[in-house]
């Protein structure tokens, strides 16, 4: 987790509807518009020929320097050509931007996975979701199991699999099951199993996990002196029995071929950057953690994610849901991509697969 991440502040703030004229807003629209089908920056005569804008190049030139002086659009270098910048976006995003209607085919394929094929466990669910994400963008996609910090524990069952192997079994009331292997010194016997899963049963049932991790030990300090040393064992495990997380699989990330077929990575440094985010994980989730507090869709650009490494892409987040439990689908992808279409795909296959 990349803890040392520089803070980034906007330099600016974002411009409101108001402080813009009609001309401006639609000027800036097509900039968009343009910049996201052809990748390319932008230019005047461009504008004046394939829009219904009635203005000349003059015209739109004295529109774009106003809006390039107000920090919505900018040189990427010595072109004529203007781009959005990110504030640009922001702006677009926050006052212009329409909703989006699913496609047929992107309707039935998400319709599909989960109706006529439902995956078999969490697990499962956040692969197939990651999977099915990143054919349909063709960005990354980023699925995430929903935090255990709040989850209310139900039950705890103990099973022996080996001579020196324990399964704790844990049962959240939204329904989820964690299961973690731990070692033992020496077999335990069936009948101490029970005895020891009906104290922490009795002694945790209806905490949460953050308040079981801050009170494990105190809770089982007086439990009888022949249990001792597995007690032990699972006071020294708590924190990992009762982690936030579900376990290393716990996040999904696909689509590393199809986000890499766009424009954007033909630069060999911004190819390396991208197979880097995906190779180190901790980046990603890092940030996605903060954007999982969010309770409905979001989108954040560039230096909002106060991230270098992905200052050159944006993130389109919403949250899943399994009873009380908040997950999170998102997509990863440059500025550069069609927000309305993007965001009505995240959010309907968030739709999908909460219970």
């Amino acid at each position: 987790m990349n803890s040392t991440a520089p803070h980034i502040e906007p330099e600016r703030p974002t411009p409101t509807l108001h402080e813009l004229n009609e001309r401006e807003q639609q000027v800036l629209l097509y900039i968009i518009r343009q910049h996201v089908l052809t990748a390319q920056p932008i230019g005047s005569r461009t504008l004046s020929k394939i829009t219904d804008l009635k203005l000349s190049s003059a015209s739109i030139r004295n529109v774009m320097a106003d809006l390039e002086e107000r920090g919505l659009i900018g040189h990427p270098h010595t072109s004529a050509g203007r781009v959005p910048t990110d504030m640009g976006y922001r702006y677009y995003v926050d006052s212009m931007m329409q909703g989006a209607a699913l496609s047929q085919d992107e309707r039935a394929a998400i319709d599909a996975q989960f109706q006529d094929a439902v995956p078999a466990g969490l697990t499962e669910l956040l692969r197939s979701s990651s999977h099915l994400l990143s054919r349909i963008t063709q960005q990354l996609a980023v699925v995430a199991a929903p935090s255990l910090s709040s989850a209310v524990l139900e039950r705890v069952e103990l099973v022996s699999v080996t001579s020196d192997k324990l399964m704790v079994i844990i049962s959240v009331r939204s329904g989820i099951i964690k299961t973690i292997i731990l070692n033992v010194r020496s077999e335990v016997k069936r009948e101490q199993l029970d005895s020891i899963a009906s104290l922490l049963n009795e002694r945790l049932a209806g905490l949460t996990f953050q308040q079981i991790r801050e009170s494990f030990a105190d809770r089982l300090r007086d439990s009888e002196e022949r249990d001792r040393d597995i007690i032990r064992l699972f006071i020294d495990s708590s924190d990992r029995m009762f982690a936030e997380t579900m376990d290393a699989e716990s996040v999904c990330i696909e689509g590393m071929k199809g986000i890499t077929r766009q424009p954007e990575f033909e630069d060999a440094h911004r190819l390396r950057n991208i197979i880097e985010l995906v190779e180190n994980q901790d980046i990603i989730v890092h940030v996605l953690h903060t954007v999982s507090r969010e309770r409905a869709l979001t989108i954040r650009i560039g230096q909002e994610l106060q991230e270098s490494k992905l200052a050159d892409y944006s993130i389109i987040a919403a949250p899943w849901r399994v009873g009380q439990l908040n997950g999170t689908v998102s997509i990863v992808g440059p500025k550069r991509m069609d927000y309305p279409r993007m965001a009505a795909i995240v959010q309907y296959l968030a739709r999908m697969i909460s219970t």
